[in-house]
């Protein structure tokens, strides 16, 4: 499951930098998909011996060795890619260690707490450290700010979107102290709030930042394809629902982003 997470935020990041005209585009989604494949292995790693066991996290452990052999192999692929773009600014230096100091400190407890039990904290976490990676860092690196905000604004909803159905799906495991969206409102109003952040999000990028994609049904269908998704969430859902399919479909906005 995680590599489908970490092929749809490369074809993402590689769609958006093309999107915007980036040379280097590919090198930017592999950055993505490495680092992301990087991360998301070694959280769950670190969670089975610090979180509830969940049976996603009893498969984890079974194959740590697998899973650590395969998050350092990616942790060196994305170092490898970032050595071959042409520049690295100071500033994107600074973005991707802040990026990296938040996924460790959202499992890592410091005096019994991390930063994912925060109340109200988790969702933004996850869309900051996103957006950042996939969208700010080719974006700046690249000096091609000229949409940042607007794109980064618009992105931001979108993570933030398709993070809710996974806090449903979660409300059984979270503690009580978080605060995260379904649990403050329920889930039939969460995923209202889903739905409303996706075509918030369609909208935006359609008028600040690419109006060409009002011609690319692609892009409509991604949207479309995440809205019935979030409509049949509950909290009995599935990891391959979740993780495969919600989390999947992140790549046709990717694609979308080439096809236009």
């Amino acid at each position: 499951m995680n590599i489908i997470v970490a092929l749809s935020t490369g074809v993402l990041s590689g769609g958006y930098a093309y999107s915007n005209a980036i040379d280097s585009w590919m090198i930017y989604g592999f950055f993505s998909f490495f680092s992301t494949l990087a991360v998301y292995n070694g959280q769950r790693l670190f969670k089975t011996k610090s979180f509830e066991q969940t049976p996603w996290l009893k498969w984890v452990d079974k194959n740590r060795a697998g899973l650590l052999i395969l998050s350092v192999t990616s942790g060196i692929g994305a170092c490898v890619t970032l050595l071959l773009l042409p520049k690295i600014e100071p500033v994107t230096i600074v973005l991707l260690g802040c990026s990296g100091l938040i996924s460790t400190l959202y499992v890592l407890k410091i005096q019994g707490m991390n930063m994912r039990q925060i109340p109200h904290l988790k969702i933004h976490l996850i869309a900051i450290s996103w957006v950042a990676v996939v969208i700010a860092f080719p974006a700046v690196n690249e000096s091609k700010e000229e949409a940042l905000v607007w794109s980064a604004v618009a992105h931001y909803m979108y993570v933030l979107a398709v993070t809710i159905p996974f806090d449903i799906r979660d409300l059984k495991y979270d503690i009580p102290e978080q605060r995260t969206i379904p649990q403050v409102v329920g889930v039939r109003v969460s995923k209202f709030i889903s739905i409303v952040l996706l075509l918030c999000f369609a909208m935006t990028i359609l008028y600040f930042v690419e109006p060409f994609l009002l011609l690319n049904p692609w892009f409509f269908i991604s949207i479309f394809v995440q809205i019935v998704l979030v409509l049949f969430m509950n909290e009995k859902r599935s990891d391959i629902y979740c993780a495969g399919m919600i989390d999947g479909s992140i790549a046709l906005l990717g694609f979308s982003y080439f096809l236009y």
